[in-house]
């Protein structure tokens, strides 16, 4: 899972919490189960690591010749 932030107002979360304390759940669960039923029938198109840098090959971007050595440095800003 990745962890996101959203602002919501006051009526919004207090409606969330109420459903999650009717459904012993967390308002975290219920908000992924709306979601989920919300597009479930949206098809989601799964691209491949090895498709994508193709794609972006097209544009003729380069990336850095050491990213294998330094990809923490690149990710994170650290080494």
């Amino acid at each position: 899972m990745n962890r996101t932030q959203i602002y919501l107002t006051k009526t919004q979360i207090e409606a969330l919490r109420q459903i999650a304390q009717k459904r012993n759940t967390s308002i975290s669960e219920v908000i992924r189960s709306l979601i989920r039923e919300r597009f479930k029938k949206v098809p989601v198109k799964k691209e491949g690591l090895l498709s994508a840098a193709r794609r972006i090959n097209k544009f003729g971007i380069k990336g850095p010749r050491d990213l294998a050595t330094n990809l923490d440095k690149y990710l994170y800003g650290r080494k």
